[in-house]
């Protein structure tokens, strides 16, 4: 099946559009169970170091449990635990989002208005053959590719979502070192592009930049301050910490406290990576924060240290996590 171009959805009328992209989604949702199925576990690969999650835990308040259950899902220091003060004391105001989940899952099983088969399907694709490593491989690409790397940065006017098509012929016509097949193929992606919510993509870069002259330092944060939009096409289920409320809110009041809390979460008290992450913040200039929402999705390609110059793309792709790629933290060696 022909992928079709995201970039032709600019000529059509907005009801056409969302009309088409919403029956791409059902049918995706559809066939979901059968993707898993043909992606298979043997898909995974380097789950050991490729995103690996962050093993945050909640804050500890006298009289509260932790969910600790957002640790499965790459938990970070930004809770999700809605509290109440009474008598001095912390209450959560609901159940943990892992309790609240599951129940709304049972109810629409149980009235027949969703089939665990296809939800269990649609998990499979995304945890085991989607993960974050079709983007780790994309970072990696382009650490070693400049030139591809300049044209997913910077699409002509005419063709806003052009690096939806690079990554596309990218992913398709390369061969994963690990499995001897291509990283993704057509069938899978159900006749969109890369994947659902990866047709409208847009992609920034961390590092030194060059704007009207002068060169900055940048570092960009993607968040979704109204629910979590997100590449999933590229890497995967969202982590539970981009869907809290604590963090579409802070992202964009204080991102940079955002950075240091992750930081302080990764470094785990080791002075060498507190060292790499003061250095890499004593040389920001700028810190942009990306809004992604139903009509353009945002990824990061972050800075790659200098100690892996030298590496083949293989071994990049193998030293990329998923937090970075949505530059919530940065790359240590």
């Amino acid at each position: 099946m022909e992928p079709k171009d995201p970039n032709q959805n600019a000529n059509a009328s907005p009801a056409s559009a969302e009309e088409k992209t919403n029956k791409s989604r059902r049918n995706f949702l559809r066939n979901a169970g059968l993707a898993s199925l043909s992606a298979g576990a043997t898909t995974i690969v380097g789950k050991e170091t490729i995103g690996d999650p962050v093993s945050g835990k909640s804050p500890v308040h006298e009289g509260v449990t932790p969910d600790d259950s957002r640790a499965m899902h790459g938990g970070a220091p930004v809770s999700d635990i809605p509290l109440k003060s009474t008598n001095g004391k912390l209450e959560l105001v609901l159940p943990p989002i892992k309790e609240r989940v599951l129940a709304l899952k049972q109810l629409l099983i149980e009235k027949k208005l969703i089939q665990e088969q296809a939800i269990q399907g649609f998990v499979d694709y995304y945890e085991k053959f989607v993960g974050p490593h079709l983007g780790a491989a994309v970072v990696a690409h382009a650490w070693t590719n400049p030139d591809w790397k300049a044209q997913l940065l910077a699409p002509p006017p005419e063709k806003p979502f052009q690096a939806a098509l690079l990554i596309r012929d990218f992913l398709f016509n390369t061969v994963n070192p690990d499995t001897g097949k291509p990283y993704l193929i057509p069938q899978l992606t159900f006749g969109l592009t890369i994947g659902p919510e990866g047709e409208f993509i847009r992609i920034v870069a961390n590092g030194e930049q060059t704007h009207h002259g002068k060169t900055l330092f940048v570092h960009n944060l993607v968040t979704c301050t109204v629910c979590s939009c997100y590449p999933q096409a590229l890497l995967g289920t969202q982590p539970m910490w981009y869907k809290s409320q604590q963090y579409r809110a802070r992202s964009i009041s204080d991102p940079f406290g955002i950075l240091v809390e992750f930081a302080e979460d990764a470094n785990r008290g080791t002075a060498e990576r507190q060292a790499q992450f003061q250095a890499y913040a004593n040389k920001l200039d700028e810190l942009r924060v990306w809004d992604s929402n139903s009509e353009v999705r945002f990824f990061v390609i972050p800075e790659m240290p200098k100690q892996w110059i030298g590496l083949t793309e293989n071994e990049l792709r193998k030293r990329v996590t998923r937090n970075a790629m949505l530059g919530a933290e940065i790359l240590y060696v």
